[in-house]
C-alpha cells in the first residue's frame, strides 16, 4: 500500500477521533439528566451509542464530500478508483491499524466492485482462516484487533446482500464451547440482517441443543432469535423462544428474550411455572418472570411470592440480567 495512501487513512482516522470526541462531549452534559429510575450504566451507555451514531452520520457524510487534499476528491471516490487487491489491502489495514472502524466508503466500494464473485471468495477466505478466539491466535498478535478483519468482511457481506456463508458462520460459531461478547455481537449482526435465510437455522440450532442445556453460544443464538422476531413476528419464532426457556439451564436468559419479544401469551407460562415451582424457584428468575409478567400486560396480584420481597426490589434495584451476556450487547467498536 501506497505512503499517500497510508497517510490519508490516518488524517481519516484522526478526524473521526475528533468528531466522536466533540459528539461525546455534547452529550455528556445529558449524564446529568438521566430520568427517574433509570440504572446508571444503562442511561452512560444510551448516551455513548447516541453520541456514536451522531458521530457516524457525520463521519459518513465526510467520506463523501470532496476534498481539496485529495485532489479535489472525496475519500469514496479514492476507493472506487483502487483495483479490489488495493481495496482488500486497504480494509485490513484499516481494521489492524486504525483506531476506529473500517471507513464505511470502503465498506460500499468493496461491496459494489464488478468482480462479485472475487469479493466473495476473499471474505471467504478471511472468516476461514481468522481466529475467532485467543487460542487460535499467536501470541504476538492481540485477539480483539485481529478480529476486526472478520467484522469488516461480515459488514461487507451485509452491504452486498449476500446471506451465502450464514450456515458456515453458524456452524463454526457453534464449534466453540464460548466466545467473547464482542465476537458474538459480529456474528449477529451478519445472521441478523437475513432473517428470511437464518430464522430456520436459529430454529434449528435450539432444536438440535434442547438436551444439552442450549448453553454457551446457543444463547446468543436465542438473543439472535429474539432480535429477528421483534420486527419478523411469527408463531414459529414464538414457539421456538418457549421450547429454550423449557429447556435452558440458564432460564433468565430466556425469559429476558421473551419478555423482550413480547407476545403476553408468555405471561401465562410465567405464572404457571412460578406456580408449579414455589418450592425451588431461584430468586432472581422469580424476580425476572414478575418483571416481564407485568411488562407483557399480566397480572401479578394472585401470584405468591416465595420470598417476600418483590416490591422491595423492585423499588430498590430492579432486577438485572444474568452476569456473563447482555441481552443485546452494545457491540465492540474500534480497535482501543
Amino acid at each position: 500500500m501506497t505512503e499517500e495512501l497510508v497517510n490519508i487513512l490516518k488524517r481519516y482516522d484522526e478526524i473521526v477521533a475528533i468528531v466522536l470526541d466533540q459528539k461525546i462531549d455534547e452529550y455528556a452534559e445529558l449524564l446529568n439528566q438521566k430520568p427517574e429510575g433509570t440504572d446508571d450504566a444503562t442511561y452512560e451507555e444510551y448516551i455513548q451509542r447516541v453520541a456514536k451514531d451522531e458521530a457516524d452520520k457525520l463521519t459518513e457524510q465526510f467520506e463523501e464530500e470532496e476534498d481539496d487534499k485529495l485532489g479535489g476528491k472525496s475519500l469514496h471516490q479514492i476507493f472506487d478508483e483502487m483495483t479490489l487487491e488495493q481495496k482488500e489491502e486497504a480494509l485490513e489495514y484499516c481494521a489492524i491499524e486504525l483506531d476506529r472502524e473500517v471507513p464505511k466508503s470502503l465498506i460500499k466500494s468493496m461491496a459494489s466492485d464488478e468482480d462479485r464473485d472475487q469479493v466473495r471468495n476473499y471474505c471467504a477466505t478471511v472468516l476461514g482462516d481468522s481466529a475467532w478466539t485467543e487460542e487460535e491466535l499467536g501470541e504476538d498478535k492481540i485477539f480483539e484487533i485481529e478480529f476486526q478483519k472478520v467484522k469488516a468482511v461480515l459488514k461487507v457481506l451485509i452491504e452486498m446482500g449476500e446471506p451465502c456463508y450464514t450456515q458456515a458462520v453458524l456452524d463454526r460459531f457453534m464449534s466453540y464451547n464460548q466466545t467473547r461478547d464482542f465476537v458474538a455481537d459480529t456474528i449477529a449482526d451478519y445472521i441478523e440482517a437475513f432473517p428470511e435465510v437464518t430464522v430456520p437455522l436459529l430454529i434449528q440450532i435450539i432444536e438440535d441443543n434442547e438436551d444439552t442445556g442450549l448453553e454457551g453460544p446457543c444463547e446468543d443464538c436465542v438473543i439472535m432469535l429474539t432480535a429477528i422476531g421483534k420486527e419478523y413476528k411469527s408463531e414459529d419464532i414464538y414457539d421456538a423462544l418457549r421450547h429454550a426457556f423449557r429447556y435452558m439451564t440458564n432460564k433468565i436468559y430466556a425469559v429476558l428474550c421473551l419478555a423482550d419479544y413480547g407476545d403476553p401469551r408468555a405471561a401465562s407460562m410465567f405464572k404457571n411455572y412460578i406456580n408449579r415451582n414455589q418450592n425451588n424457584i431461584d430468586r432472581e428468575l422469580f424476580y425476572e418472570m414478575m418483571s416481564a409478567i407485568q411488562n407483557l400486560g399480566g397480572d401479578i396480584s394472585d401470584i405468591h411470592d416465595p420470598f417476600g420481597d418483590f416490591t422491595k426490589k423492585m423499588q430498590q434495584g430492579k432486577t438485572q440480567q444474568p452476569e456473563g451476556k447482555k441481552l443485546r450487547p452494545a457491540g465492540y467498536n474500534g480497535n482501543k
